[in-house]
């Protein structure tokens, strides 16, 4: 992954975007529903992101534009172990140049939904909670390793995305993946590039993506208690043949 030390920061905030031509936080046709005990898998698949960079810029002191990534959702009933993986995907976009070199972060909280009015990086409550924080001026609210926050014109509580995990894609073979345990709630996760400086290119092309979400089942009480047992034969067998 290009690591956003590599460009000086005043040469970011050269090409950041206005905060008020940023789009809105959505999860339409991305939601992979709810999950219990049982586990389960969905993939969704055309999906697009502009640009190729969007997950990188959240990692550098000015934040990234949250436009340049795609949210999805989804909530767990019980403590699980949580899989997400996402490969480019050419066929999605006729306009992409190249593939998505994917990364993503995910995050406990979800962004607000209808009947609210949906979070932006250029609602005056953002704008306003952005200019509050030390350091440079910000390029939205994204932040790829930290909690963060958004909000929307109607000027609810901002909506917080607490961190929980990432992944990115390291090899730059257009496919990345990663494995967490999450507790019950409802999660966020925010998809965008690795190509930190691909930022410069003032196209903005865009990038197709299938993303997949797998959940572990947790097994039943039943199964722990076959296991403790075959443990407790298998002890003794040790025991036997070491003469103890």
């Amino acid at each position: 992954m290009v690591r956003p030390q590599s460009l000086t920061l005043s040469l970011a905030l050269t090409f950041a975007q206005p905060l008020t031509a940023q789009a809105h936080v959505g999860y339409g046709g991305r939601d992979f529903g709810s999950f219990d005990a049982a586990g389960g898998s969905v993939t969704i698949a055309n999906q697009t992101v502009s640009g190729n960079y969007g997950w990188a810029d959240g990692l550098d002191a000015d934040f990234g534009d949250s436009h340049r990534l795609r949210a999805f959702r989804f909530s767990l009933s019980t403590t699980t172990t949580v899989t997400f993986s996402v490969a480019a995907n050419a066929g999605a976009t006729a306009t992409s140049v190249g593939g998505l070199l994917p990364g993503f972060s995910i995050y406990q909280g979800l962004a607000h939904m209808a009947p609210f009015g949906a979070d932006h990086d250029g609602a005056a409550a953002t704008v306003a909670y952005l200019s509050s924080l030390d350091g440079a001026p910000k390029e939205g609210a994204f932040r790829a390793l930290n909690d963060w926050k958004i909000g929307n014109d109607a000027g609810d509580p901002l909506s917080l995305f607490t961190f929980r995990g990432h992944a990115a894609d390291s090899d730059l073979d257009g496919f990345v993946t990663g494995s967490f345990e999450l507790a019950a709630g409802d999660y966020s996760i925010f998809v965008g590039g690795v190509n930190y400086v691909s930022q410069l290119d003032a196209m903005r092309p865009t990038y197709g993506m299938t993303a997949t979400l797998a959940v572990a089942a947790v097994p039943e009480p039943e199964t722990y208690a076959l296991l403790l047992s075959g443990l407790g034969l298998l002890g003794l067998a040790v025991r036997r043949r070491s003469g103890c």
